[in-house]
């Protein structure tokens, strides 16, 4: 048994730069968006330009001198790295079989792995995805709390721009980067190993979970709304105020007179 290992590491590789710095100390290749390193026989990785390395057979010291390496391209390297492991080994049967996060394949040739490497690089950067998604939603579930028991939301204008322009970074980051889901343009030049990453893909359930995060996504726009509503409620109601000092003003003064 081989292990498969993706970390994601941060938003995105300087994919030129890191490019140039690892064909300097090793054989390198680039396939469109992806490095191709092949340190030792049997042993790769793949690296993604959004911020995803996928390992095969890598053990824990050239992981670390690698991801070490990698770390010094990587636009807003994350604290804790997204990761997920499987297993694979050849097998004589023809085609791909995926059980309890073992893989059997019929073929172990670069191509074949990196096919296998886009389904898994996709499932680690929608972990990542998910896991964002969650805590923003978690750090915001207060507002349609306090606007449900309230009717209003305790928070200052200036308060309440700053937590609509952070919500509305996070979605926009999210949506700026989900074509990465879509069917990687190597499986369409490839179409003889679409099999491979289709079964691993649907494995993973990269379609449903895409689905989930649209959906969160949705929900995130409706706190948007609400925000903005409330926002321009509470500009409205300061306007009223001022109006209404002004004519009290004026009514003092005229009976001053």
């Amino acid at each position: 048994m081989n292990s498969i290992r993706a970390l994601c590491l941060g938003e995105r590789f300087q994919f030129d730069a890191l490019y140039e710095h690892l064909s300097q100390q090793m054989h390198a290749a680039r396939v469109r968006n992806v490095i191709v390193l092949n340190p030792d026989e049997g042993v790769r990785a793949f690296l993604f330009d959004y911020g995803v390395c996928v390992l095969f057979r890598y053990d824990y010291e050239s992981e670390k001198r690698l991801i070490d390496q990698l770390l010094r391209y990587t636009v807003n390297p994350l604290e804790s790295f997204v990761e997920e492991d499987l297993e694979y080994q050849q097998s004589s049967d023809e085609g791909i079989r995926i059980r309890n996060d073992m893989i059997e394949l019929d073929d172990l040739s670069e191509l074949t792995c990196l096919s296998l490497s886009h389904a898994l690089a996709q499932s680690t950067k929608l972990a990542f995805f998910e896991s964002s998604i969650e805590k923003t939603i978690k750090k915001t579930k207060y507002i349609p709390e306090a606007l449900a028991r309230k009717g209003t939301i305790s928070l200052s204008r200036t308060q309440l721009a700053r937590e609509r322009g952070r919500v509305y970074l996070e979605k926009s980051h999210i949506i700026l980067q989900f074509n990465l889901l879509d069917t990687p343009e190597f499986i369409w030049e490839y179409p003889e190993l679409e099999h491979y990453y289709l079964a691993l893909s649907r494995y993973l359930e990269i379609a449903p979970r895409a689905t989930v995060l649209k959906n969160r996504l949705e929900v995130i726009q409706e706190l948007l709304e609400m925000m903005a509503d409330e926002q321009k409620h509470s500009h409205s109601s300061m306007l009223e105020w001022i109006i209404i000092i002004l004519i009290a003003i004026e009514i003092v003064l005229f009976f001053v007179k």
